[in-house]
């Protein structure tokens, strides 16, 4: 009876019940329910049949229920799930979504997969009420995996898609009232590698550095275009495109984080559009490689430095695929190009609108 705990507390929660409408069912307590849900105590074998019976599946399968997603059954579900809205309806899809948590809300990394996509997914919502319906699944599942994971990590990932939700929400208080303003870093992943060295596990110790400086420098390529974006900036424009310019010289951001860099470059072409030209057109060329690296391969790359990060990617639901709408960056990463009055007035923007047009078409084919 080893797994009949776990059996007990994912089909009640599965099936959406309390702890006290279970033991009314069984006319027990809820002490006992807890009890039997924490592997302190065992239900009766008579009451066996019952209890199968309120979740609908055979005693043996409550005596062995051991059903677990595998990673490779996360990333197909995840992927398809994420493809699935430019196919049907939003409505369909969030039920679709719901559905999922449902039948598997004790799989908590599988639960962490559908907090991503709802997030990647949640600016498809055509009003107000979607937009509401979504976060009201996501803190669902947030309070599911917050009260019964195990694992410090996703309940972790879990309070950051809240915080997520409520900035979606325009609730803006509390997303600064849940997140610090500086939170402390210790170097953690530092001093994991130092263990691993001391271990003399130089495999594991060379996965984590990089990692860790992967992630990094991939959050510092989002904050510079955040501040780029925002006018967060308070030294020369030409400054902040030399430190982007020998950033991407020493480690290739380029290559490894296109749809970032698009971000930076689109900047800096609307920055001069008014006022030089060639910079603009200099910027919208760098912008058109980026889009082309990033519809060659819509994914997490690597190049000879980062060479190994695979341990990590393994780890992520969608794998080494970017956690975005494939269709949706790229009609978004085209038309701000083709749709601006100021850049079509540039003398040699046809040249420009061609390559967006190619790249555009080439990565719809590949989709």
């Amino acid at each position: 009876m080893i797994q009949i705990s776990k059996t007990i507390k994912q089909e009640r929660l599965r099936r959406g019940m309390t702890q006290e409408a279970l033991a009314e069912y069984l006319n027990t307590t809820k002490t006992t329910i807890s009890k039997w849900e924490n592997a302190s105590l065992y239900p009766d074998i008579t009451i066996l049949p019952k209890l199968a019976k309120v979740f609908n599946i055979s005693v043996d399968n409550l005596l062995n229920y051991s059903i677990t997603m595998t990673d490779e059954e996360i990333k197909e579900v995840s992927i398809s799930l994420s493809k699935m809205i430019n196919k049907t309806s939003y409505q369909e899809y969030v039920s679709t979504v719901r559905d999922y948590y449902i039948s598997h809300c004790n799989e908590f990394k599988f639960l962490n997969s559908l907090l991503g996509i709802l997030a990647n997914n949640i600016l498809y919502c055509e009003n107000e009420m979607q937009v509401k319906e979504t976060t009201k699944l996501a803190y669902e599942i947030i309070k599911t995996t917050e009260d019964n994971s195990e694992s410090i990590y996703l309940k972790r990932h879990a309070q950051g898609y809240q915080t997520l939700m409520y900035m979606f929400e325009g609730d803006y208080s509390s997303v600064i009232n849940n997140t610090p303003d500086f939170d402390l870093k210790i170097g953690e992943n530092a001093i994991l590698t130092l263990a691993y060295l001391q271990k003399g596990n130089i495999s594991k110790a060379k996965n984590v550095i990089q990692t860790d400086m992967y992630q990094s420098l991939m959050i510092y390529i989002h904050d510079f275009a955040l501040m780029l974006t925002y006018d967060l900036y308070s030294i020369p424009i030409e400054s902040l495109e030399s430190k982007l310019h020998y950033i991407n010289k020493a480690f290739n951001v380029d290559y490894l984080y296109p749809h970032l860099s698009m971000n930076c470059y689109y900047k800096f072409a609307l920055y001069y559009v008014k006022n030089d030209d060639n910079k603009a057109i200099q910027y919208l060329k760098q912008y058109c490689q980026c889009f082309d690296y990033l519809t060659q391969d819509f994914v997490y790359q690597k190049d000879e430095f980062f060479n190994e990060i695979d341990e990590w990617l393994n780890t992520l639901p969608l794998e080494n695929r970017l956690p975005a709408n494939y269709e949706n960056t790229l009609n978004t990463a085209s038309s701000r190009i083709l749709e601006n009055e100021d850049f079509m007035a540039l003398d040699n923007f046809k040249s420009i609108q061609e390559d967006v047009y190619r790249i555009y078409n080439k990565g719809m084919k590949n989709n």
